[in-house]
């Protein structure tokens, strides 16, 4: 694959994976909506670029937005822009590491297959401290050739890579990881407030299960680096993982099925994210808990 790469949506997630492209020889034509994160990638000899440069000059380009619906619109813009300018490129791969619906990516494989243009999703786990050590997980949907073709590349942004088979499989499964994460999140939650309210240190308590069968990624890294220090800066916001949890329901909800858990959880980090206000990290979670955790510590005997 070329060495030219358009990479547009630099957020928290975004332009950590575009500056290690940059520091790994890649050229980089940026766009972001915010000005001030294309400009602050300009520092590190990125290019800032409209959309029409993007689709000209680049080999590649990668999608690292918010939701489906804004994908779904740059992925349109895209596509008018190569038909219109008639580009006679050898191969333009267009990859949406973003959290998108997985229907809609299939959707969106199917329209630029039709126009010439290969279509991958490899949306990542990890969180933002490994997109900056290039230590994500990426679950790559699509076409296996083009996948090959573009491993090497992926590997800079991830230390796990995996090919997950047809078109719109990377976007259902990070989906999936995530209510399972948002699973783990809120009972450790639960379970730490419990822990507090009958006098036990909650460090003790989080130590014993990530040593016992209790352990998950919110025992063993979230609830140390973010939520019992009280920092809560994990670099991902509570609204986008209720975004991921809404995605797995409604493709359930889709397939004719449902879990009373997954409604749950939806429901739940709804509730948080209202009551929460503004845009709070999504370990805040633990503070909305608090709220509804009943144990008396007058009955603790």
């Amino acid at each position: 694959m070329g060495k030219t790469i358009g990479f547009i949506g630099l957020g928290n997630m975004g332009f950590p994976m575009a500056k290690r492209l940059l520091n790994h020889g890649y050229k980089i034509h940026c766009y972001d909506i915010n000005e001030n994160a294309s400009s602050s990638l300009q520092e590190f000899g990125a290019i800032c670029s409209t959309l029409s440069d993007i689709v000209i000059h680049s080999n590649t380009i990668i999608l690292m937005l918010p939701h489906s619906k804004i994908v779904n619109e740059v992925i349109n813009q895209l596509a008018t822009i190569y038909t219109s300018y008639h580009l006679q490129k050898e191969e333009l791969t267009i990859i949406d590491m973003s959290s998108s619906f997985p229907l809609d990516t299939k959707s969106n494989f199917e329209k630029l297959a039709g126009i010439g243009i290969n279509f991958m999703d490899a949306p990542v786990s990890g969180g933002v401290k490994k997109a900056i050590s290039g230590q994500l997980s990426i679950m790559v949907g699509g076409s296996e050739k083009v996948y090959t073709e573009h491993y090497d590349f992926l590997r800079i942004m991830g230390e796990k890579i995996f090919y997950t088979g047809t078109s719109g499989s990377g976007h259902l499964i990070k989906a999936l990881n995530n209510y399972l994460s948002a699973a783990h999140m809120l009972a450790t939650c639960e379970a730490v407030h419990i822990l507090s309210q009958f006098g036990v240190d909650p460090k003790i308590g989080v130590d014993v299960f990530n040593h016992s069968s209790g352990k998950s990624i919110s025992t063993e890294y979230k609830f140390p680096q973010f939520i019992l220090n009280g920092q809560f800066n994990s670099g991902f916001s509570l609204e986008l993982h209720k975004k991921d949890i809404g995605i797995a329901k409604e493709m359930l909800d889709h397939m004719g099925d449902s879990t009373p858990l997954m409604k749950l959880l939806y429901d739940t980090y709804t509730q948080a994210k209202d009551e929460l206000g503004g845009q709070p990290d999504h370990t805040e979670i633990f503070r909305f808990v608090s709220s509804y955790t009943t144990l008396n510590k007058g009955d603790s005997k």
